[in-house]
């Protein structure tokens, strides 16, 4: 039946809010009036019933579960209430004290709601961003000493993505707030900061003003525009390079400024950017490339250089720690896509675009690297960026041709700049489409298929001009499947007539070079031919349309299909007119029953080839499934389309193959394909099919097949049952969609079921016969679509419109509109269906539960054939309870009280959560007072009631019966899991449909498939529905016997029984509310139970293992992680679990205890809402409000329901915390028992650590065992105890700021009492860097913290200052910074304070901490062991100090030993860190006897322990005020380096600490460490090796830390950036400042007179000097180079440049050498802003006109060309020139070396940049060819040759003359432009010349021929006859034989 829009009430037409009409689609659409809106109420009012009552769990969260089932089923949402739930689902996200999983429900939800701009838009709804950032600081970034739980941070994606949807609604206000909160915390002091504040920016920041989502028009003029802030990115960005990551961000952010920002009235060059800007965007791509560049000096093909920054990009990242998690996950080249296109705007009168300019250079100059023969790395970035160039192009044309878009007119794409962009992109599709592996191909693919939507007449002739010959080759079989792949890709835009009229006649001939791909030998091929012929032909009516006379171009056709496909000369013009076209098209179609008869018979062939499958296990997931699958689809697709009469003959063709032969290989295959080509054409189908399948059947079982007993599903069926199977199969594929037809049939069907399931014995006969009841039944009771054709059936069967069929093609549907012929079931098939349940289900049912009576009484001697009973009537049961799940819904039983039910997790189980609403969904039988409705249920209940019998019978007297027992848990699944589709394939048709539409789908065209497909979306949607019926059902006592029974199965002793019953608990589990509550108690109770003597041991451990394997089930491990009712049970089972010794289930708890660690979130007992929250639940109300059971109800029934509620969240949070308080006291008793094995102490003191909570009173009995875990023989029980240690401490400090108030610690508010907040304007106004920086020369005192109080963050300042900001002051005197304990937390602080006091106990504790460990990776400076000491001396502060001194010094003193090293270093940093809030007098008196105990140490470190040390200076340093480090950083800076020391390390030693310091110090150590740079540059000439590597890193150190912006505020930032030259770009001091210049100068003086000393030396020791200060340097730059700060390495490049090449040229020292050769290869390829990029030109050109070293020339051109390439948008014109015009120069160098290495360069430059400059370079080069050589003479007497005067000048001038002809070849390597048939010419006629010159022409050739090879039949068309004579010698390989 087709759905009369007529009946469809308004509420179900005004449901609409997406592109396709769901549920207008549907057959019962009539039926669903108000379903939307009653079910959204009850949604809405229940909800914020349950948020009023505080009920989170389980109340709100199953409610918001069916808001998320309410959006998926495509209901339509009020854009009022969507915002309403959209900003009450955001502050529960953000509440303080709630669930980090519920948090993740409420965020993903609210992503639901808010992620699409036409639903929702900034005029809705605002919502505060400071909440979100907050809550991500706190999972990502904690502080020392914060515990972070594993699975809490996990839920941190979730809030991210949450950030980036949320963003768009942010108040106008945000970006200025955003701005001042994070640009004051920027510094480049490591790369973790940095990237973190970028990736904060990057996904905070709106990107756009604030604009009405419907209108456009702004809502709010205040707000920031991203103008003001962008040339601040561009000058942060220009702050940092080696960060692919940082390159990614700022990228992203850019092109989504450009892209929202394209309709606004604002100005720059281009749009919103300036063009240094735009340059600056292409010059990253090129980095985000990464392309090998570079020639090398020795000849080598490697390239010697990158584009990108290589594995020192990944080093840096990878320091990045949590930042990285910031990163927005969009691709890169995406982002770099959209901004090209999003700033291509016409410009000028001419309309050309200054970006389109870039990007031809940019194509141009990386087309070589498209091509397959240069495959590498690189090649799939490449092919994705012109994928999503050509697809983010056609998504803006799109949007562009749309009625409502807000784009000004001038700024629109034009058709000229859409030609031009797919004439540049173009040429690379072509290249990269025969590419070297299936990503590649595929991005091609996808490329090829936008840019022929975009412009079809341009790709699609030269694309068919490369396709045609592939298909047609032999030989290169990669080509023929990357043809079929992209032409299965392209086949809808290429058939399309409105589209592309000349694409129809290439139908026929591609189908008929695509049929025989269909080849079982090569299955893959045979895949990507059927994917074609289906894409094809999904739009396209197969029928002979010549009938109708049009058919006189046929005759031609195929001589000429090659006509105008010349690719270079394509335009529109020589395209034919339409009518031609059209009869072209119609023409073809005559071929078209040829085609399918081929076609069909390469689907015989591939199935008289399928390999023979002996197991259908083992077939799954193999090629030929997948090739049967996809032909199954292929055919589906084809019949469906064809006309009648080419129906009948394919019917008839398939009738021949199948009654001809029996294939026991191919029989599932025949049903397929029997299945597919009756669900065309049901009833013409089953009248020849049917029949012919009955009567082979009956003759078959007469003649005893399917007679031999066989019950098991793996036993390979015997060959003498081929032919009954192969008509069995057949059938019950024939009956699937007959619906009304098989009416016609019932006597046959009825009789032959009869027969078959009374006489097949063998497994596959009675399953299968069973299987044609299943399909029966369904073809009878389902609701499904009847046909999936192109057009609408009324179409379909109007002549007049299939007569012109072929002007149709490639037309998608409407997807409001599609009319689809639904089946629904009559009462004659209800009838039918209900007689073939009581004819044969009944009796099977009868007899299985009869001989489960008799089971005791029956003496049956054979068990096999007693199994063999049992499994045929089972089979019978099992499939027509498949067959029958979609008669009607089970009836719901009386929900189950509250008690009973789940409650945290299990989704159901209070009064808050009700039952789900059943929706209706198409069942046969509705009607209660219908007889065959009550028949129904009764049948569905006796079926209820059989499962529980047989699976207690199987499971009591029958379980070694594994097959029969097998079926009946499959019985039972289907019972409990199926209410109308079944999961498996349910998600299988929407797999289907998902891959089915990635091939098709376009940007902006919504739902612009093929009718097909259309359909098949609305079948899903109607499964959807069917599935949701399945869900939350109260269950009654039959569900719950069958649980029981399933559970005692899942711990059966028979493995394959317990997976297969453990996983059908599992899955039915989920579908009943209260379930898992009869499941979890029992599997904790088994865990808890010992194998007492008379039990069978080996059951019990059966027993036991089915349980733990439940366990790791999630669907029932996540109550007893989050419902307190299992959790003290389960984790007192699971340590309980020590009396099972056997190996695997051993293994099985440690998997089980992981799991459960690993997913253990924080469980909070308090939720704290805000104070308007209730406000904002009240507002979701809809404006009736709808409370479930009550249509009347009042508002005061509504309190009356919250008050009930209330009062039961309050009793059940009282009871989980009790529950919590009575786990503890368990773990502390179990813990404590010195009978436990080491192995279960261990696991019980992780659960005691991971349940410690900060909002609880610290225990003292848990303080105890802490203390005494750290005392343990055990490692793992020291690391539990100084975990569990420095937690209770943190939290015990913590609560007495608090005050022990509960709320404080929730909301994350407590306070220090010595931290203090600061006004900048008011405590120091006239604040800047200097005067900041002054005061760290000064020492603390008292007086001095009072203006300059202590801050610790380094952050702070560096390059702006916030408006506020805190720091701290310390206690006075010896007074204490800790207030009293609060009175809860007393005694474990008492606890404590015992051990940490006790002499005894510190003895103990030096002994293990000084321990040498086992494992390499552990013996390390342990941060851990650091914060225990820490939180001791920041508790008891200097109180422990006297007893545990002596254990220090001890440690200290034993400097041979690392151990005691590593615990000196960490103990010492502990004391050091802990005294942060100690008084100054304190300090004081601690840094008395330290610094001298440190100089001791420091003097007796060895090379082993050194790494401690370094260590120590970190941890003390970092994050700290300098001046509370002050005695440290005297002790350190303050050792000089001995030039006369022999003691290399030691010198090594004292600039290493050195170094560690500055670099934690960062710019605060800059007044510390100025008179360290003069030393250091005064010992640069450093003798040992060792000392001079750290001195070049602490130079690179101290002068990466010189530039400090540290600008008043953010206002001023934005301005100065705004206002600097080239919009922000290189917004960074380039020249060195006046501190350092003096010293670097007097270096480089040094430098040069010690380079002049050592030419002159005679012995290699007096060149010492020189060489080792260039060593040292060349350290320097090497450390400054790798680093990602820029500042403290640009102002020093260009010093050292010609140097650098002065080193590399000191040939008495190779290490020298070597070194300065690495750094200049890093220089060349260093990032530089466009100032520094004229100055390094200048420099390149002055090394090639004033080096005198001919070797220096040489070395310096491989650099310039990675230089010029990867600077290439950064030159100017008249710089470029100047390149080139120094590059031709080098060409006339007598050194023949050089004039190579420039010949080569010169070709780079041509091919990259100067394609205009080709005529003039040929000229010149051409005028020295004409040179004319002086002839030799040989000398009569000696006879040598004679060179005349000018000869050798002649020779010089001629051979430049060769090499600059040759680079023009070589740049084109795998093209023949116009003028290169006479280059080659012109060379070909020197080839007599000197050898020199022989040898550059040979070469030239021998490449030429090389790279064209393949392409030589095209290429030679471009030469003439006489020039293909001249050059035929040199182009034609030598034969061995000529």
């Amino acid at each position: 039946m087709e759905v009369d829009k007529g009946s469809i009430p308004d509420s179900v037409l005004n449901d609409d809010q997406h592109t396709m009409g769901y549920y207008q689609a549907l057959p019962y659409a009539h039926l669903l009036d108000g379903e939307a809106e009653t079910w959204l109420n009850e949604i809405c009012t229940n909800l914020a019933i349950c948020i009023q009552a505080r009920d989170f769990a389980p109340g709100a969260a199953s409610w918001v579960k069916r808001l998320y089932s309410y959006i998926n089923m495509k209901h339509a949402i009020p854009r009022e209430t969507r915002a309403k739930l959209a900003e009450l689902l955001y502050s529960m996200t953000l509440m303080p004290g709630m669930d980090t999983a519920l948090m993740d429900t409420w965020a993903s939800t609210c992503c639901r709601l808010i992620r699409k701009a036409k639903h929702l838009g900034p005029e809705d709804l605002v919502l505060p961003w400071r909440p979100l950032y907050d809550a991500i600081e706190w999972y990502l970034f904690p502080e020392d000493r914060q515990k972070i739980l594993l699975a809490d941070t996990k839920h941190v994606s979730s809030l991210i993505r949450l950030l980036e949807c949320a963003q768009r609604f942010f108040p106008a206000s945000a970006t200025q707030e955003i701005l001042e909160e994070l640009l004051p915390q920027f510094t480049t002091s490591n790369i973790g900061n940095a990237l973190r504040v970028i990736g904060y920016l990057v996904l905070m920041l709106p990107t756009h003003v604030p604009r009405n989502s419907q209108t456009h028009a702004i809502l709010d003029d205040t707000a920031m525009h991203p103008k003001e802030y962008v040339p601040t990115f561009f000058s942060i960005w220009s702050m940092i390079t080696n960060s692919p990551t940082c390159d990614a961000q700022f990228v992203d952010l850019i092109a989504r400024v450009a892209e929202q920002n394209i309709m606004d009235s604002y100005t720059n060059e281009i749009g919103m950017f300036n063009k240094q800007q735009v340059k600056y965007i292409f010059t990253v791509g090129m980095r985000m490339m990464s392309l090998p560049v570079g020639s090398r000096e020795n000849g080598n093909s490697r390239p010697s250089g990158s584009t990108g920054y290589g594995s020192a990009g990944q080093k840096v990242d990878l320091r990045a720690g949590n930042a990285l998690v910031l990163r927005r996950k969009p691709e890169r080249f995406r982002s770099l896509a959209t901004f090209m296109v999003y700033t291509m705007m016409p410009e000028g009168s001419n309309g050309e675009s200054y970006v389109m300019t870039l990007l031809s250079e940019m194509i141009q100059a990386t087309e070589l690297y498209y091509h397959p023969s240069n495959h590498g790395t690189w090649t799939y970035c490449l092919t994705t960026f012109i994928q999503h160039l050509a697809v983010e192009f056609l998504k803006r044309w799109r949007t562009e041709a749309e009625e409502d878009c807000p784009t000004p007119q001038e700024r629109r794409l034009t058709p000229e700049l859409r030609k031009q962009f797919v004439l540049t992109l173009r040429p690379l599709t072509y290249l990269s489409m025969f590419g070297k592996d299936h990503f590649v191909i595929g991005a091609t693919e996808a490329t090829l298929k936008a840019l022929a939507w975009l412009e079809p007449g341009l790709i699609f002739p030269g694309l068919l001009e490369r396709i045609y010959p592939s298909l047609e080759t032999l030989t290169e079989t990669h080509r023929t499947t990357s043809a079929l792949g992209i032409l299965a890709d392209v086949a809808l835009p290429l058939f399309s007539r409105d589209h592309y009229p000349a694409g129809g006649k290439h139908l026929m001939p591609l189908l008929h070079l695509a049929t025989p791909g269909v080849d079982m030998n090569d299955p893959l091929k045979a895949i990507t031919s059927l994917m074609f012929i289906t894409s094809a032909l999904s739009t396209v009516p197969i029928r002979d349309l010549t009938m109708s006379g049009s058919g006189t171009y046929l005759g031609g056709y195929t001589d000429s299909r090659y006509d105008g496909m010349d690719m270079d000369n394509v335009n529109e013009e020589n395209e034919l007119p339409r009518e031609e076209e059209d009869s072209l098209c119609k023409a073809t179609t005559g071929e078209l029953e040829e085609w399918v008869a081929k076609f069909l018979r390469r689907v015989f062939t591939i199935f008289e080839n399928l390999p023979q499958i002996h197991q259908q296990k083992k077939q799954n997931g193999s090629t030929e499934t997948g090739l049967t699958s996809m032909l199954e689809y292929s055919c589906d697709t084809l019949f469906e389309q064809l006309s009648d009469d080419l129906y009948d003959m394919a019917l008839r063709m398939v009738i021949d193959f199948i009654s001809q032969q029996v294939l026991p290989n191919a029989i599932h295959a025949a049903g397929l394909l029997c299945g597919s080509i009756a669900c065309a054409n049901p009833a013409k189908a089953a009248k020849r099919l049917i029949p012919l399948c009955i009567n082979n059947i009956s003759s078959e079982l007469e003649h005893g097949a399917a007679s031999t007993m066989i019950n098991t599903e793996t036993s390979t069926p015997i060959q003498s049952d081929s032919t009954l199977h192969w008509y069995q199969c057949i059938l019950f594929h024939v009956v699937i969609k007959l619906g009304p037809d098989l009416v016609h049939y019932k006597a046959d069907i009825m009789n032959i079921l009869h027969e078959m399931i009374t006489k097949c014995k063998s497994r596959r006969g009675f399953i299968w016969a069973a299987a044609l009841l299943k399909n029966c039944l369904g073809t009878l009771l389902k609701t499904y679509a009847r046909d999936r054709r192109s057009l609408n059936p009324e179409d379909w069967h109007n002549e007049e419109i299939m007569g012109n069929s072929h002007m149709l093609w490639g037309k998608p549907a409407d997807p409001k509109n599609l009319k689809i012929d639904w089946h629904v079931p009559s009462e004659q098939e209800k009838a039918f269906a209900i007689e073939l349940l009581e004819t044969f289900l009944e009796p099977a049912m009868d007899h299985v539960r009869q001989k489960i009576e008799t089971a005791d009484q029956s003496q049956s001697g054979n068990a096999y054939e007693e199994a063999n009973d049992f499994c045929r009537h089972l089979a019978v049961i099992y499939y027509a309870l498949r067959g029958s799940t979609c008669m009607c819904l089970d009836e719901e039983n009386k929900a189950k009280s509250t008690t009973e039910s789940d409650g945290a997790d299990d989704e159901e189980g209070s009064d808050s959560v009700p039952p789900i609403r059943r929706i209706y969904a198409g069942y046969a039988f509705n009607d209660p007072s219908d007889p065959n409705y009550i028949k129904a249920q009764k049948i569905r209940k006796d079926i209820g009631e059989l499962i529980r019998d047989s699976l207690e019978f199987f499971l009591v007297k029958r379980e070694d019966d594994l097959e029969s027992l097998k079926l009946v848990i499959d019985i039972a699944r289907a019972y409990m899991d199926d209410a109308g589709v079944g999961k498996k394939f349910a998600s299988a048709e929407k797999g289907q449909y998902l891959y089915a539409k990635a091939v098709i789908k376009v940007p902006k065209a919504p739902k612009q498939y093929p009718r097909g497909l259309l359909v098949r979306r609305a079948e899903i949607h109607h499964f959807q529905r069917l599935r949701y019926n399945a869900q939350a059902r109260t269950r009654g006592a039959i569900h719950e016997a069958i649980f029981q029974k399933l559970l005692g199965l899942s711990l059966s002793s028979y493995a394959e029984i317990r997976k297969l019953s453990q996983h059908t608990l599992s899955a039915t589990a989920k579908n009943f509310i209260g379930s898992k509550s009869l499941i979890i108690p029992t599997i904790l109770e088994i865990l808890k139970s010992k194998s007492e003597n008379g039990d069978d041991k080996e059951q019990h451990a059966n027993r036991v293992k089915g349980s733990l394997y439940l366990l790791r089930h999630r669907s029932i491990l996540m109550p007893c992680l989050r419902d307190w009712r299992y959790i003290p049970t389960f984790i007192l089972s699971l340590v309980g679990t020590e009396h099972e010794d056997k190996p695997s289930i051993q293994d099985m708890i440690r998997k089980v205890f992981v799991d459960y660690v690993s997913q253990y979130n924080t469980r909070t007992f308090r939720v704290i809402a805000p104070e308007d929250f209730d406000i904002k639940a009240q507002a979701v109300y809809p404006a009736s409000p709808i409370v479930v059971g009550s249509r009347d109800s009042k508002d005061n029934e509504v309190q009356t329901r919250i008050n009930h509620l209330q009062e039961k969240v309050q009793k059940r949070q009282k009871t989980h915390l009790e529950a919590y308080q009575q786990l503890m006291q368990s773990l502390l008793e179990f813990v404590n028992d010195p009978k436990v094995h080491w192995r279960y102490l261990t696991m019980a003191a992780n659960f005691i650590e991971l349940c410690i909570r900060a909002d609880m009173p610290q225990d003292a009995g848990v303080a105890a065992f802490a203390t005494q875990c750290m005392l343990s023989e055990l490692p793992t029980m020291r690391r539990i105890g100084v975990g569990l240690t420095t937690n209770m401490m943190h939290h015990v400090e913590h609560r007495s700021f608090a005050q022990g108030d509960q709320d404080t610690i929730i909301t994350r508010t407590v306070k220090h009492p010595l931290k203090q907040e600061y006004l900048v304007a008011n405590n120091n106004p006239n604040l800047s860097e200097e005067e900041y920086l002054r005061v760290y020369d000064q020492p603390l005192t008292d007086a001095n913290l009072q203006q300059w109080p202590l801050l610790d963050s380094e952050r702070m300042g560096w390059y702006t200052w916030p408006k506020k900001y805190e720091a701290y002051v310390l206690p006075s005197g010896t007074a204490t910074a800790i207030p009293e304990i609060h009175q809860s937390d007393s005694d474990a602080y008492k606890e404590f304070h015992k051990s940490f006091t006790s002499k005894e106990f510190w003895d103990k504790l030096q002994k293990y901490m000084a321990q040498e460990v086992t494992r390499v990776q552990e013996d390390m400076f342990n941060q851990a062991n650091v914060f225990l000491y820490m939180s001791v001396f920041r508790l008891y502060e200097d109180e422990p100090i006297d007893v545990m001194k002596d254990n220090l010094v001890s440690l200290c003193q034993a400097s041979d030993q690392k151990a005691h090293q590593r615990a000196a270093a960490e103990m010492a940093a502990g004391i050091i860190r802990g005294s942060v809030n100690w008084s100054v007098a304190k300090t004081d008196a601690m840094w008395s006897w330290m610094i001298p105990l440190l100089e001791t140490t420091f003097s007796n470190i060895t090379p082993d322990t050194l790494i401690y040390w370094e260590s120590f200076v970190r941890s003390v340093s970092s994050n700290r005020d300098p001046r509370r480090v002050r005695p440290l950083i005297n002790l350190i800076l303050e050792a000089r380096v001995d030039p006369t020391s022999d003691a290399a390390f030691a010198e090594a030693r004292k600039l290493i600490l050195a170094n560690v310091l500055i670099s934690a110090l960062h710019w605060r150590a800059n007044p510390l460490v100025d008179r360290l740079l003069a030393e250091y540059m005064s010992h640069i000439d450093h003798p040992y090796k060792q000392v001079r590597e750290v001195l070049g890193g602490n130079i690179s150190g101290i002068l990466q830390r010189q530039w400090i912006p540290s600008l008043p505020d953010v206002r001023t930032v934005l301005s100065s950036n705004a206002e600097a030259e080239r919009g922000g770009i290189g917004n960074i001091p380039t020249q060195m400042n006046d501190k350092v210049a003096p010293h670097v100068e007097q270096l480089l003086s040094k430098l040069d007179q010690w380079q002049t000393e050592a030419k002159g030396a005679t012995e290699v020791e007096d060149t010492k000097t020189y060489t080792n200060a260039s060593k040292t340097t060349l350290c320097w730059l090497l450390q400054s180079l790798g680093r990602f700060r820029v500042a403290g390495t640009l102002p020093y490049i260009i010093a050292l440049w010609s140097r650098l090449f002065a080193m590399q040229e000191f040939h008495d020292d190779q290490d020298l050498q070597h070194m300065a050769t690495r750094v200049l290869g890093m220089v060349a390829q260093y990032s530089y802003p466009p100032s520094i990029v004229v100055q390094m030109v200048h420099e390149f050109v002055g090394i090639l006109t004033r080096s005198e070293s001919w070797r220096i020339r040489t070395r310096a051109l491989p650099l310039l060309q990675i230089f010029f390439f990867k600077n290439l948008f950064l030159m100017e014109s008249d710089h470029v020139l100047q390149v080139m015009n120094s590059v031709s120069d080098m060409m006339l160098d007598s050194q023949i070396e050089v004039r190579q290495m420039a010949a080569v360069t010169l070709g780079g430059l041509v091919r990259c940049s100067q394609r205009e400059a080709i005529t003039k370079v040929q000229e010149q080069y051409s005028t020295l060819l004409e040179i004319r050589l002086p002839k030799r003479r040989r000398d009569r007497d000696t006879g040598k040759i004679i060179e005349m005067p000018g000869f050798a000048d002649a020779l010089l001038k001629k051979h430049a003359g060769v090499l600059g002809l040759s680079c023009l070849v070589s740049a084109f390597p795998y093209e023949v432009p116009k003028w290169m048939p006479d280059v080659l010419c012109q060379l070909a006629n020197c080839m007599s010349d000197p050898a020199e010159i022989q040898s550059t022409i040979r070469k030239t050739f021998s490449d030429f021929r090389r790279t064209h090879s393949d392409t030589w039949h095209e290429d030679m068309s471009k030469f003439t006859e006489d020039q293909l004579s001249i050059l035929s010698d040199m182009l034609i390989s030598p034969s061995y034989y000529a």
